[in-house]
């Protein structure tokens, strides 16, 4: 038989040759090849700094050998079962022990099912068919979660839905209020109230901290109107402290929502809280017209229970939490030296485990204020940094890992400095979006 070689691998069947959220252009995008702690490895050989750790999982680094000898470990006994299992007893129990709220925990394979999941959660005990959410959150891809997502100055309603697809309906059950208006939030419920099942709200808005009081506010919101009460911990959860901003503000929810860090690079998410509320998906318990179906071919799967596990092992070894602080702190200091030292206006909001650049200096409460800044320059100070193999978001947030070292903020300062200088010069602080 004659010898055949197999071509190389290419991109383009794929639309948009990305996988979906983001895609820079031609002359920065790359196609990733390995991780190795906090660096990404491009097929073409680039070297980055990674700031986006695979849109946060990777919190302790890429390929950690804990994770990777775990993840070995349970392949040899069994990748899947669709069965309890007992890597998924084990995280269940972790996640029990760290966060506040989790008397119960139910796993998904994806943020998106969790949110949605939640939700259903809360219309099933309540018997009512609305949800308070905040514009600018982000809670996956499902059809609810696409009304009111992006902020659009100018538009008078914030119950928009954000992509095409979603049927015009869906808006009429989702109410929308700005994130850090308790008094919009108060009167949104009230106006709502015999029909509201939850208020559902990520703790920290993608890098927006709540204002003092806020959060407390909606905890008092919800058990005055009978609503539950759901933190978005996605990103927040095992990050900020190890239970999660509930933990970090003292305002426990009636649900959460985790992933990211919990699947330690795998397809894992869960909805942990309150007892009452998860057992309602218990297939062979006595039921009544409040019974929730709940399945998932994937839900605790072992592989990535057991990478979960072995991250927040490492997280509670090395006092994680504190490390990513410290290192963020030491990150955002630098730029808004950087910036203060070229003039130019700039902070970086949210927790230092995962701020954002903004050009601007006026305090950011809500979306619509994040949206009134720069986002254009932002986003050219991406494709900057990109340049300079510094690996960030479009315009996101930049997660630092507890293997950041500091020859990579060393190197990430230097790439900023270049970077921000560029931005300026190339008048991109004077052109608006």
């Amino acid at each position: 038989m004659d010898n055949q070689t197999t071509p190389e691998p290419t991109h383009s069947i794929i639309p948009g040759n990305d996988l979906g959220g983001y895609a820079y252009p031609d002359d920065v995008s790359f196609v990733a090849a390995r991780g190795t702690g906090s660096h990404l490895i491009a097929r073409d050989g680039r070297d980055f700094v990674d700031y986006v750790l695979g849109s946060g999982p990777m919190v302790i680094g890429h390929a950690h050998p804990r994770v990777v000898e775990a993840v070995a470990r349970q392949a040899a006994l069994g990748t899947h079962f669709y069965i309890l299992n007992e890597r998924a007893l084990e995280l269940a129990a972790k996640i029990n022990g760290h966060v506040p709220c989790a008397e119960a925990v139910r796993f998904t394979a994806s943020g998106t099912e969790a949110t949605a999941y939640a939700m259903r959660f809360a219309r099933s005990f309540t018997g009512r068919t609305k949800i308070l959410k905040f514009e600018g959150a982000y809670h996956g891809n499902h059809d609810y979660a696409q009304v009111g997502r992006v902020a659009k100055l100018g538009h008078n309603s914030l119950s928009h839905t954000d992509s095409a697809g979603v049927p015009a309906s869906i808006a009429d059950t989702i109410v929308v209020g700005e994130f850090n208006d308790l008094e919009m939030a108060r009167q949104l419920a009230a106006d709502n109230s015999a029909d509201l099942a939850a208020i559902l709200v990520e703790p920290v808005q993608r890098a927006i901290p709540p204002q003092p009081g806020f959060l407390k506010g909606l905890r008092e919101i919800a058990d005055q109107t009978g609503a539950l009460l759901i933190f978005d911990e996605m990103v927040t959860g095992f990050r900020m402290e190890m239970g999660g901003a509930q933990q970090a503000y003292g305002v426990t929810p009636d649900l959460c929502t985790l992933g990211k860090v919990i699947g330690g690079g795998l397809p894992l998410a869960a909805i942990a809280g309150r007892r009452d509320v998860l057992e309602l998906t218990v297939s062979n318990l006595p039921q009544d017209e409040r019974a929730i179906w709940f399945s998932g071919t994937l839900n605790g799967n072992p592989l990535s229970c057991a990478a979960g596990i072995a991250t927040l092992e490492v997280l509670e070894d090395e006092d994680g939490p504190r490390k990513l602080e410290a290192s963020g702190r030491l990150l955002a200091d630098g730029l808004t030296e950087i910036a203060r030292s070229l003039s130019i206006p700039f902070q970086m909001i949210g927790h230092p485990a995962f701020a954002e650049p903004v050009f601007s200096e006026t305090e950011i409460r809500n979306a619509r204020d994040l949206a009134a800044t720069n986002r254009a320059a932002i986003v050219q100070l991406s494709l900057e940094m990109m340049r300079r193999n510094v690996h960030v978001m479009g315009g996101g947030k930049w997660h630092l890992s507890t293997v950041h070292s500091s020859l990579d903020l060393d190197f990430t300062m230097e790439a900023a400095r270049s970077a921000m200088k560029a931005v300026r010069d190339g008048g991109y602080l004077e052109a608006r979006s």
